[in-house]
C-alpha cells in the first residue's frame, strides 16, 4: 500500500523530523554508518529536550544508543524517505519533499545546532567519534566493547582531531588525558 506524501507527513514524529533534518543538513551529505548516525542523534538529543525524551539513549556496545532512533530510521527507509547504501544514509527526494511539507518543530537555533553536529562529526573516523563521545560523556562508556581499544590510541586520535581543526588544543589534551604541554610533546614525538 502506497501512502501519499501528505499522509506520510501527517504521521512524522519529532524524532523522524530530527532524523530528516540531520540527513538534509550540509547539502544532503550522507551519514557515514550507524555509529555516526547514533552519535550525531545523541548530540542532537543532548541539545534538544523533546528529542532526548523520545530517543532515550542508553549505554551500549559502541557508546550511546537509541533503539527508538534506530527504529525510526528503519521506518523512514521503508517509507522511501531515506536510502541506505554502502553503509551510508541519505535523504531521498521524497524525504526532502516530506521535510519541506512538514510543519517545523525546531527553532532556527536548533536547526543550526543539527547542522553543526553533522558538520562536526560527519567527516570523522569511527575511533575519533568514539573517543570524543566516551571522554565527553563518560557514563556512556559503561557497556562499550571497544572502549579499551579506543583509549589505547587516545593520544594519536586526539591529535588527529586537533589537526583536522575539529577541537581546540585544550580539548585535544583533555581527550588525550594529558596536560597541554605533555600532549604537545607526545604529538610532536
Amino acid at each position: 500500500m502506497k501512502f501519499s506524501i501528505e499522509e506520510i507527513v501527517e504521521d512524522l514524529t519529532d524524532l523522524d523530523l530530527a532524523i530528516l533534518q540531520l540527513l538534509h543538513a550540509g547539502d544532503n551529505d550522507p551519514l557515514k554508518g550507524k555509529v555516526a548516525f547514533q552519535k550525531e542523534m545523541f548530540l542532537i538529543a543532548d541539545y534538544i529536550d523533546k528529542i532526548r525524551e523520545k530517543a532515550e539513549f542508553i549505554p551500549h556496545t559502541f557508546g550511546p544508543y537509541s533503539e527508538a532512533a534506530e527504529n525510526e530510521m528503519q521506518n523512514l527507509r521503508s517509507l522511501g524517505l531515506v536510502n541506505e547504501q554502502y553503509n551510508k544514509y541519505s535523504i531521498t527526494p521524497t524525504g526532502v519533499a516530506a521535510l519541506s511539507k512538514a510543519k517545523s518543530v525546531f527553532s532556527e537555533e536548533e536547526l543550526d545546532a543539527i547542522k553543526d553536529f553533522k558538520e562536526f562529526l560527519n567527516d570523522l573516523t569511527e575511533p575519533e567519534i568514539l573517543l570524543f563521545i566516551y571522554i565527553s560523556y563518560p557514563k556512556f562508556k559503561e557497556e562499550s566493547t571497544v572502549y579499551d581499544r579506543v583509549i589505547r590510541k587516545r593520544v594519536p586520535t586526539a591529535f588527529s582531531l586537533y589537526k583536522k581543526g575539529k577541537i581546540s588544543l585544550e580539548k585535544a589534551a583533555f581527550l588525550a588525558g594529558l596536560p597541554v604541554e605533555r600532549f604537545l610533546d607526545q604529538a610532536r614525538g
